[in-house]
């Protein structure tokens, strides 16, 4: 007799259970096709009548028609076979999961772990910061010395607004930029983990050098401004 036999590697139930839905041998206590716990759609060969309708409507060729012995089960095998299809899906699906858990369970911190933790979070910040800072720091020196001669403090600078100004005030803005740029390689060097850092830790980090940055190179101005 002529039963549906379907090819799992094409079946995709995610899509599509048609075959499922429309198969007129089927029924609510006894069903012929069916989806199993790998999700893909599975036939019951004794239960199969063979219409082959199945086939006409299954939108991935999955489905095809095969030749088997023809003999009419009685029921307590078709009650052996689905129970022995169940609990291989049941195997399979298990098989699954253990290959998905690929990753060792998270192990629960002592309090001694957390507050070791916390102190190298902590000393690690501090030393950010401290680079932050240094590098800002020599950055504004170096921006007033690269930037030129501050303009004389005089009424016609005054009135143009220029009065103390130096000529090239954008190279320092281009010394800040390294600064900050070539942070990531220092904190290599001392092997502190960038990949932890998110967006909050950079932007604190531009912020720090900026802010030093802009302090150091007023200052080195202002005391020039005062000398003259």
């Amino acid at each position: 007799m002529q039963v549906a036999y379907i090819k799992k590697e094409k079946c995709n139930t995610a899509m599509c259970n048609r075959c499922v839905k429309f198969c007129p041998a089927s029924r609510k206590d006894q069903p012929v096709i069916f989806i199993g716990r790998n999700k893909k759609a599975t036939v019951v060969e004794e239960l199969c009548n063979g219409c082959g309708k199945c086939v006409k409507i299954c939108p991935e060729k999955a489905i095809e028609m095969v030749t088997r012995p023809d003999r009419k089960p009685l029921d307590a095998e078709i009650d052996e076979k689905l129970e022995s299809m169940e609990k291989t899906e049941e195997i399979t699906a298990a098989a699954d999961e253990t290959v998905k858990q690929t990753a060792p369970p998270k192990r629960k911190e002592t309090p001694e772990e957390k507050i070791a933790n916390k102190k190298s979070r902590h000393a690690e910040r501090v030393v950010r910061t401290a680079i932050s800072c240094g590098l800002g720091m020599a950055a504004g020196i170096v921006s007033f010395y690269l930037a030129g001669t501050p303009n004389p403090i005089t009424g016609s600078m005054i009135e143009a607004g220029l009065a103390g100004v130096q000529t090239t005030p954008l190279v320092g803005v281009l010394v800040l930029l390294v600064a900050i740029v070539i942070q990531k390689s220092l904190f290599m060097i001392l092997k502190i983990d960038t990949a932890k850092l998110g967006k909050k830790d950079w932007f604190y980090q531009a912020f720090m050098t900026f802010a030093t940055w802009y302090l150091s190179w007023t200052l080195m101005l202002s005391t020039s401004l005062l000398s003259a």
